[in-house]
């Protein structure tokens, strides 16, 4: 976790908030990399809703939609 850090800027960080990598074309990060550190408690359904998110947005669809 905090591998991947996410935020609009290329300079400060590696992925944009939709998940997409700053550097690389149609690459995008949906685990727990982009997460800025641990919670300290299972991660799981926060990755699962952080991917469902990011698919969604690159599928050009809402959740329950």
């Amino acid at each position: 976790m905090g591998t991947l850090r996410m935020g609009p800027e290329p300079a400060s960080s590696v992925v944009d908030p939709a998940g997409r990598f700053h550097d690389v074309d149609n690459l995008y990060a949906c685990d727990g990399g982009v997460f800025p550190t641990s919670s300290g408690y299972n991660p799981t359904l926060t990755i699962i809703a952080v991917a469902l998110k990011i698919a969604h947005g690159i599928a050009g669809t809402r959740p329950g939609g």
